[in-house]
C-alpha cells in the first residue's frame, strides 16, 4: 500500500508542491512566514494528504483540517469536557460546501510525530492518538474509514457499524472515486439536453406496475426479501425501510437534476452502482441523501406551516437510513434504472396498494383502497381546482394523490383547448397557475397511525403533492381538540374545521365500535348521530362516527364519497342512522361494489360507495325520511338519486385479474358507471 513508502519528503516546506501550499483548506498547516505550525507532525500530515490526493484520488477541496469536535463527556482527563480537533477530515465530494462537520465526514486522518513508536503509551503517543481518532469517529454518524499514521507506521481502519462501533484494521483504503469520475462511467446520469421537453436527460425509465412490484416485492430478487434476509427485518420493519429508500431515491432524482441545472455539469445519481463503487461509501451517500431529504421536507413545510411540523413530517430526526453496505448496494442496484418522478400515479399508488397492503393489514389492521374503487369515487365527484379536498382516514393518501392527478389532467386539457389544441409550452406536471394553487393549498389528510403516515407522506411527495397538509391525527377526537377551538372553516380556514372542506373522499375503518364517552358526547353536542331519543348512546360503529365527522367538516353544498358496509344502508337497526344522514345531507348516489372488492386485501365485508351532498341547514324533525324526497315549505319535492351496481371490479376474490392488464385501474364497468352518472346527473350534482 502507498502508505508503506514513507521517506518524509516534505520535511522542509519549500519541498511542498504549490498546489498543496496554496489550497485554501490546507492553509492551517503553515504560518504566515511559510513554515510549519508544528514542525514535527505537519510534514507527516502533508505527506498523508499528498498520498490521498495522488494515489487514492481524493480531491483537495473535499479535505478539511483541524475540524473541532466538542465532547460533552470527555474521553480524556478523567471525564471532563474535552474539546478536540481532528487533523484531517475528508467529505464526500458530492456534498462539498454543504456543511455538516463531523455529521458528513467520510474518512478521518490522525497524524503524529515520526519518532512515536507503534503501540506506545507515552504522552502524545500512539495509544493516545488512537483514542482521539476513535472518539472523533464515534462522534460522526457517517465516518467510515480512519487512518492513524506516524509516517513510519500507518494503520488503516474501517468502523464497525454494530455496537460498540469498534475500529477494525484493514489492509488498504479503497480508491476514492470523485463525483466527476463516477459520472463518466455511470449508466445513470443527468445531463443538460436542450432538445428534451424539460431541458434534461436522466437516463432513467418510468416504471410499470409489474416491474415496480417485481423490484420491491418479497420474491428472492426483490428489495423486501433482501431486507428480510440480509438484515433480519420483520415485515413491518422491512416496509418502513423500503419507504425510507423510496423517499431518498425520489429526492436523489430531483436533487441531482437541480444540481445539473445549477452547474451545467453532468452528474451521476447517488442511487447508482458500478464495478468501481465502494459499498461503504455508497452506504454513507444513501444515508446522507436520506438526511438531506428530511431536511428538505422540513424546510419546505416550515415555510408553509411554521413550527407546527411534528405531526406533519414523513420522518423524525431520530429516523435514519443505514443498513449494511452489501444490503445498500443490492437495494440501490434494483432501484437505480427507474424513475420515481416520471412513473404515473396509478403505478406508484398501485404498488403501495399491492406491496404495502398485506403488511399493513397483517400488522396494523390497515386496509388499502383498491385503485378501481378510488378511480370510481374520483370520477363520480369530479373535483376541480376550486375544491378543498380532504380524507380524514387517509391511510397511504392515495385518495388525495388520485384527486391531484385527476385535476392535473383536467387542467392540462383545458390549457390545451385554450391554446387551440396545442400542448406546446404546457408543463404536464404544473399546467396552470390555478392547478399550482390547488396542489399547494387545497389537499388535506389525517391518519391516526404514525407508521402509515410515513407511507402517506412519501406517496404525496412522489406524486407532486409535497404541500398536502397531512397530519398524524385521530379525526374522531372531540372537535375542539382538532380545531384548537375554531368553529368556522372556509374561506378563512380550509381543512379540518367545521365547514372547512368542499369535498371528502374516504374509506374509513370498519368493524370496530367507538365507545369513548367524550367522543360520543362531543358528537351529540352538535346534534350528531350519537344522540338518540334525547340521550347519548354508549357506542357507535366507527364508520358511522366518520360519516358524522365528515359532514361536520364539509361546507354547505360540499360533497362526500365514502365507502360503507351495506349493513348501514339496509339493516333495520340502522334506520335512525339513515334518517339522521338524510336530515344532514341529500343522498346523491349509491354504488354497490361486488363482494370480491376487498377480499384480496383481507376484508370480506360487502360494501358500497355512498355519495352525499351536505344541506345548507339540517332538516328538523325525527320522522322517517324517504330517499329522494326533499322537505320544502310547500310539502315534499323529489330530487334524483343515482343507483348502480358494479359486478366486475377488475379482479376476483383471490386477486386474479378479470380484465385486461391495461384496464386494471379503470375496468369497463367502472368507466361506464362514471360516464352514465355524469350524463344522468349533469346539471344536478355539479351545479
Amino acid at each position: 500500500m502507498p502508505f508503506d513508502n514513507f521517506s518524509n519528503p516534505y520535511q522542509e516546506t519549500e519541498n511542498v508542491p504549490e498546489r498543496y501550499r496554496s489550497a485554501p483548506g490546507l492553509s492551517k498547516l503553515f504560518k504566515t512566514d511559510g513554515s510549519y505550525v508544528r514542525p514535527a507532525e505537519d510534514p507527516v500530515t502533508i505527506w498523508a494528504i499528498a498520498l490521498l490526493h495522488e494515489e487514492y484520488g481524493v480531491p483537495l477541496e473535499a479535505m478539511e483540517l483541524e475540524l473541532s469536535a466538542d465532547f460533552s463527556e470527555g474521553t480524556h482527563q478523567s471525564g471532563r469536557r474535552y474539546m478536540g480537533r481532528a487533523d484531517v477530515v475528508i467529505y464526500d465530494d458530492r456534498y462539498i460546501g454543504a456543511g455538516g462537520g463531523l455529521d458528513t465526514a467520510f474518512i478521518m486522518v490522525e497524524a503524529m510525530e515520526p519518532n512515536k513508536r507503534h503501540g506506545g503509551t507515552e504522552p502524545e503517543g500512539w495509544v493516545e492518538h488512537l483514542n482521539r481518532l476513535n472518539a472523533y469517529m464515534s462522534a460522526s454518524p457517517s465516518a467510515r474509514y480512519a487512518i492513524l499514521t506516524s509516517g513510519t507506521v500507518t494503520e488503516i481502519y474501517k468502523r464497525d457499524l454494530e455496537y460498540p462501533r469498534a475500529l477494525e484494521p484493514i489492509g488498504d483504503l479503497p480508491r476514492y472515486e470523485s463525483a466527476r469520475e463516477a459520472a463518466q462511467h455511470s449508466d445513470y446520469t443527468v445531463v443538460l439536453a436542450p432538445n428534451e421537453p424539460d431541458g434534461i436527460q436522466t437516463g432513467l425509465k418510468p416504471l410499470t406496475r409489474d416491474k415496480f412490484r417485481e423490484v420491491l416485492g418479497d420474491t428472492r430478487s426483490g428489495c423486501h426479501a433482501i431486507l428480510r434476509d440480509n438484515e433480519g427485518l420483520q415485515p413491518q420493519e422491512a416496509v418502513d425501510a423500503m419507504v425510507k429508500f423510496l423517499f431518498a431515491k425520489w429526492y436523489d432524482e430531483q436533487a441531482t437534476i437541480d444540481l445539473v441545472r445549477a452547474t451545467g455539469e453532468m452528474r451521476s445519481y447517488v442511487f447508482s452502482v458500478a464495478p468501481e463503487t465502494d459499498p461503504d461509501r455508497l452506504m454513507v451517500q444513501v444515508r446522507d441523501t436520506f438526511e438531506k431529504a428530511k431536511q428538505w421536507e422540513k424546510d419546505l413545510l416550515h415555510g408553509k406551516f411554521g413550527e407546527d411540523l411534528a405531526v406533519r413530517l414523513a420522518f423524525s430526526d431520530a429516523d435514519v437510513l443505514q443498513f449494511k453496505p452489501h444490503t445498500t448496494v443490492e437495494i440501490v442496484r434494483r432501484l437505480q434504472p427507474w424513475s420515481l418522478r416520471k412513473s404515473s400515479a396509478d403505478v406508484k399508488g398501485g404498488v403501495f396498494e399491492d406491496f404495502l397492503g398485506k403488511t399493513f393489514r397483517d400488522d396494523l389492521g390497515q386496509y388499502f383502497t383498491p385503485t378501481p374503487v378510488i378511480n370510481l369515487m374520483v370520477g363520480i365527484l369530479q373535483p376541480t381546482v376550486h375544491d378543498f379536498v380532504g380524507d380524514p382516514a387517509c391511510g397511504s393518501a392515495r385518495m388525495l394523490t388520485h384527486v391531484l392527478d385527476y385535476v392535473r389532467k383536467q387542467q392540462c386539457a383545458e390549457a390545451t383547448a385554450e391554446d387551440f389544441g396545442s400542448a406546446e409550452g404546457i408543463d404536464p406536471d404544473m399546467p396552470t397557475e390555478a392547478f399550482n394553487a390547488f396542489a399547494n393549498n387545497q389537499l388535506f389528510g389525517a391518519e391516526i397511525s404514525r407508521n402509515v403516515m410515513h407511507v402517506a407522506r412519501v406517496n404525496c411527495l412522489m406524486n407532486g403533492a409535497q404541500y398536502a397538509d397531512l397530519k398524524v391525527m385521530d379525526a374522531l377526537q372531540p372537535l375542539g381538540t382538532i380545531t384548537g377551538g375554531m368553529t368556522e372553516g372556509l374561506p378563512e380556514r380550509p381543512g379540518f374545521y367545521p365547514g372547512g372542506l368542499t369535498m371528502i373522499l374516504t374509506n374509513p375503518p370498519f368493524g370496530s365500535k367507538v365507545t369513548e364517552n367524550r367522543v360520543l358526547t362531543d358528537l351529540a353536542a352538535r346534534g350528531g348521530v350519537t344522540r338518540k331519543k334525547g340521550k347519548v348512546v354508549k357506542s357507535i360503529p366507527q364508520e358511522i362516527a366518520f360519516v358524522n365527522r365528515c359532514l361536520e367538516f364539509l361546507a354547505p353544498g360540499g360533497k362526500l364519497a365514502i365507502v360503507l358496509p351495506d349493513g348501514v344502508l339496509a339493516n333495520s337497526s340502522t334506520q335512525d342512522v339513515r334518517d339522521w344522514i338524510l336530515r344532514w345531507s341529500k343522498l346523491r348516489a349509491v354504488l354497490s361494489l361486488p363482494q370480491a372488492t376487498f377480499s384480496p386485501y383481507g376484508a370480506g365485508v360487502k360494501a358500497s360507495i355512498v355519495v352525499l351532498e351536505k344541506r345548507a341547514s339540517v332538516l328538523p324533525g325525527s320522522d322517517q325520511l324517504e330517499i329522494g324526497l326533499e322537505v320544502q315549505e310547500g310539502g315534499l319535492e323529489e330530487y334524483p338519486v343515482y343507483m348502480a351496481r358494479i359486478d366486475d371490479i377488475g379482479y376476483d376474490a383471490s386477486g386474479r385479474l378479470s380484465v385486461p392488464e391495461e384496464e386494471v385501474h379503470e375496468p369497463p364497468q367502472v368507466k361506464e358507471t362514471i360516464l352514465d352518472f355524469t350524463q344522468k346527473m349533469a346539471g344536478v350534482f355539479n351545479a
